[in-house]
Order: C-alpha cells, then sequence, then structure tokens
C-alpha cells in the first residue's frame, strides 16, 4: 500500500508553519516535496520532521542560510561541528554582551543620579565608547 502523500495545507495544520513559509523552504530545499499532483506539493510523512528541524534550529537562532548549509546539502559531520562551533562562539558574545546590558540597567535602576544622563559613571563610560572603546571595555573599565 503506498503511503499517503500530505498536502501543503496539510503540512501546514501539522506543523503550525504557514504554507507561504513551507514554499519558501521547498525553494531553499530545506524540505521538498516528495511529488506534485497536478501542479501541487505533496509531502511525505517524513516532511513533518524536517519542517520540525528546520523550526527547531530557527527558534535557537540559526539563519535560513546556515540550515540549508547543512540540511539542504549532503550529510557532513564536519559541516555540522564547524556551524556548532560557530554558533557557540556567537553565543558566547551575545552572553557577554547582554551581561553588560543587565549590570548597566541595573546600575541605572539603582543610581543615585535617577537619570543616566546626569550620572557620571554612565558619562565615563559614553566617553569611553565615543573615543572608541567597545560597549565591553568602556563598561569594564569602571567596574
Amino acid at each position: 500500500m503506498a503511503e499517503r502523500l500530505l498536502s501543503i495545507g496539510e503540512l501546514s495544520a501539522r506543523t503550525g508553519v504557514a504554507v507561504t513559509a513551507l514554499r519558501y523552504y521547498d525553494e531553499l530545499g530545506l524540505v521538498r516535496p516528495q511529488r506534485r499532483a497536478s501542479g501541487q506539493r505533496r509531502y511525505a510523512e517524513s516532511a513533518v520532521r524536517a519542517v520540525g528541524i528546520v523550526v527547531f534550529l530557527r527558534e535557537i537562532g540559526f539563519s535560513l542560510a546556515e540550515i540549508r548549509g547543512v540540511v539542504g546539502g549532503r550529510p557532513g559531520t564536519r559541516r555540522w561541528a564547524e556551524l556548532l562551533d560557530r554558533k557557540l562562539e556567537e553565543l558566547a558574545e551575545q552572553e557577554r554582551r547582554l551581561a553588560v546590558a543587565r549590570t548597566a540597567l541595573e546600575h541605572g535602576r539603582e543610581c543615585p543620579a535617577k537619570d543616566p544622563t546626569l550620572c557620571p559613571r554612565f558619562a565615563a563610560i559614553i566617553d569611553a565608547y565615543v573615543e572608541g572603546a567597545s560597549v565591553e571595555d568602556s563598561h569594564a573599565a569602571l567596574h
């Protein structure tokens, strides 16, 4: 007995991904229909998981181009390892920037000046930033 194929609407309903996004995923080679019937895309049941992979990877910060680089082509553990290493470095950088932002906001909430433009600490950070220091370095210099 032949496997029942899903229409694009059924795949959309099963995955919560808009039909327009599924068409775009097809254009990018991320999730391809098994065949077309009367010009309509028909997907194998396995497409539900394939869409789930794309959605999950998007949710944790991968771009569609990055996903396409590993999902859309031939399997390759080296590509995955390189992509994961790069993504972990990006996350570490984001964590550093978030820590600086959190510290600055917490200081702003507790600052006796009550207005960051009147705060000498804030002014020193801005001055260092304007002179070319990174946000992290200008902030770290005062801590």
